[in-house]
């Protein structure tokens, strides 16, 4: 292979990627809304690690407000929530403890809570999905990753007025800024939670990019390395 070949190649592949890169990542055909989130609160979203004044982050504040007011329809399994009927059943404790796993993140093992996999979940609340499927219309989704899905706009406004991005749902309105000063901040603390479900803290990122820079400076070291040994070989056979 002479230098041409090798710089086509890299044309060709280097296309490729940047194609399925647009597609996967930045797909121009998709429709997306965009949604508006005032300044204080997108302060609050972004820093789901931030202590506040009684010790907690706010992303724990979130969880709790999360189990409070959000689990009586949607579960979270990344971060062991269930139905609040599911979690109040004597039976459930058994099932965590013998086919759940403690959830780890982020160095820190949580022995409080278990991730139990999907279909032994829908097994064991069959009944209470049922119900709700039936009062609703749906089974209301699991929200492990819907932070990733739809981002902080989107879910920040869906749970603050419901109807207002979803016309005609179910989903009832819990935070009424008219009734409750505090609406728009509890708000943001349960997406800043979601947020911290999914994305890792700064300090964890960081490492996660080295990381990966050390593996694709990996690849492209034991690349060269196996193309001089296949050009040495080729050698010793004749081919050069």
């Amino acid at each position: 292979m002479n230098a041409w070949d090798i710089i086509k190649t890299i044309i060709f592949g280097g296309s490729t990627l940047v194609f399925f890169f647009i597609l996967w990542f930045y797909n121009p055909f998709k429709h997306v809304e965009h949604y508006e989130v005032d300044k204080e609160v997108k302060e609050i979203i972004a820093n789901p690690w931030k202590k506040v004044e009684n010790g907690k982050t706010i992303a724990e504040e979130g969880r709790e407000l999360f189990i409070a007011s959000c689990s009586s329809c949607h579960s979270l399994r990344y971060d062991g929530i269930y139905l609040m009927s599911v979690q109040t059943n004597p039976k459930w404790k058994s099932v965590e403890k013998s086919v759940g796993r403690p959830v780890y993140r982020y160095g820190v093992l949580y022995k409080d809570r278990f991730f139990v996999p999907r279909d032994v979940y829908e097994a064991f609340a069959y009944d209470d999905l049922q119900g709700l499927k039936a009062t609703l219309g749906q089974v209301p989704p699991d929200l492990s990753t819907m932070y990733l899905a739809r981002g902080e706009g989107y879910l920040y406004q869906l749970i603050l007025n419901p109807q207002k991005v979803l016309p005609g749902t179910t989903m009832p309105q819990l935070f009424n800024p008219q009734y409750d000063k505090q609406a728009k901040e509890k708000v943001a603390k349960i997406v800043a939670y979601l947020k911290s479900v999914n994305t890792p803290p700064p300090k964890e990122q960081i490492k996660r990019n080295v990381m990966g820079v050390l593996v694709i400076v990996y690849f492209i070291a034991m690349g060269s390395l196996l193309w001089k040994y296949r050009t040495n070989f080729l050698k010793r056979l004749g081919y050069h």
